[in-house]
This record gives structure tokens, C-alpha cells and sequence, in this order.
């Protein structure tokens, strides 16, 4: 595995790369499933996981990954949001997001529904068919903001998707993403998943990180919503037994 500190990368954001074939089965997570040890080691799949990259930095990493890489094999966005009808430790799986940075609304069919991360929630709910909204900032939003957003029916307010998918465009389209349009993510020739954890309730009980923690419950859905996103990536390299049955 090569990790890539965030020191003087200009985006904050560090990183990790590691091929799948090097991972050991036995320290993998058996919430996942049973794991094909000969499909894991013949995978040639690279696996670049990048930390909590907000904003734009998150089109930028990912911009520069896909035209570095002669292939992409799925997108999968994981990362906490604030959530305008959930509580901490639910978590949010949406098909519809709004990027106040390009101004563009994505329609996507995401690969995640509720039933990929229910089963592994122990606290928590999975609420699966959101729609989000991609923020400038965490600290921007007051009562009539967020008001507003959860009028036209979104509920999930987060930092990283909106620019994700600007760059997940670019990837399947050979011009620049555009500006203040509804853009059709549906038929994208790649794998394409986003999962948000309730990590703040600013619209219900005005209760953020920045005043407590996750706490246990909330740390639930984090470990969940992983499994969901790594047997994800195992299924579509055909490594899990369960794929054979």
C-alpha cells in the first residue's frame, strides 16, 4: 500500500493506493462475505482511496486520477452530511444531487439502496432515494437556507458529491462539465455509488459536530456504510463465494 500524505499536495486531502490482489482475506471485515481467495490475488484492480477531499478539491483529485488511469471501474463517494429529516446515525443514500458550485442538479442510479447497508446497521436506518445538496461550507447555512432546501424536497446537505460527479462527467463525456443544467448520470459506463452518514442535525435539533461527537451509535453507520462500499468492489471483481451461488 502507498500512502500519499497530505503535506504539500495543495488539496489537504491524503491517500491511499494499494492493488486489490495484495489485500489479505483473512483481515478482511467477514461482514463483507465470504471471500474467493484465487479471484482476489488474479484481480488486477487499484483501489485509490482518498480522505474527506471537500469542495472542489474533490473534482480535482478525482479529475486528475481518471486521466492518469486508462480505465475506471466505479466511483463510490462515502462521507458524513448533515441530514434535514434523519437523525445521527442514519444513513442517506440519494439518486438526486444539486452542486451550488456548478449549479448543476445529477440524476443518478445509484448502486447503493437501503438493502445494502441495512442489514449491517444496529442503531441506525438506511434511507435510500434522497436527494442532496453539495454545500460552499458547513457553517453557511441558517434557519431559512436550510429551509428552503428542504421545501424542494432535499434532505441530505454535504461537501463532496456535487464536485465528484462534475468530474465523473468529464470521465464519460469528452467536454468540460457544464454549467446550471440537469445533467443525466443514469446510463454512466462505470460503477457509481454515494452513501452519506448522518453525522449533524442542523434543521431538526440544531445539533452539530462542532458541538458533540458521533458517539458510538453514530460511528454505526460509518462502519456500515464501508462494508456496503467494499462489498461492492469485491462483487464487481467476481471475489466473493456468494457471487458463485
Amino acid at each position: 500500500m502507498r500512502h500519499i500524505p497530505a503535506v504539500a499536495t495543495g488539496v489537504d486531502s491524503a491517500a491511499q493506493v494499494f492493488m486489490l490482489s495484495k489485500l489479505d482475506p483473512a483481515a478482511i471485515d467477514p461482514r463483507v462475505g465470504a471471500v474467493d481467495e484465487q479471484k482476489l490475488h488474479t484481480s488486477d484492480a487499484c483501489i485509490v482511496n482518498v480522505d474527506y477531499p471537500l469542495g472542489q478539491a474533490a473534482y480535482h483529485i478525482l479529475r486528475q486520477v481518471a486521466e492518469q488511469a486508462a480505465w475506471v471501474a466505479g466511483v463510490y463517494v462515502l462521507g458524513k452530511a448533515a441530514t434535514l429529516n434523519a437523525d445521527v446515525g442514519d444513513v442517506m443514500i440519494p439518486n438526486v444531487v444539486y452542486n451550488e458550485h456548478s449549479g448543476n442538479t445529477y440524476w443518478l442510479d445509484n448502486c447503493f439502496t437501503a438493502g445494502d447497508v441495512q442489514p449491517n446497521l444496529v442503531y441506525g436506518s438506511a434511507l435510500d432515494n434522497q436527494r442532496a445538496v453539495t454545500v460552499r461550507g458547513t457553517f453557511l447555512q441558517n434557519r431559512d437556507y436550510l429551509d428552503f432546501y428542504y421545501q424542494g424536497r432535499y434532505t441530505v446537505v454535504e461537501m463532496e458529491a456535487g464536485p465528484y460527479l462534475d468530474a465523473c462527467y468529464e470521465i464519460g463525456q469528452p467536454d468540460r462539465y457544464p454549467v446550471n443544467e440537469s445533467v443525466n448520470m443514469a446510463q454512466a459506463h462505470f460503477d457509481l455509488g454515494i452513501v452519506h452518514y448522518a453525522s449533524d442535525t442542523p434543521y431538526t435539533q440544531a445539533r452539530t459536530l462542532g458541538a458533540r461527537g458521533l458517539s458510538y451509535r453514530g460511528m454505526d453507520s460509518t462502519y456500515a456504510a464501508a462494508i456496503a462500499v467494499a462489498r461492492r468492489i469485491l462483487q464487481r471483481e467476481d471475489a466473493l463465494v456468494s457471487q458463485k451461488k
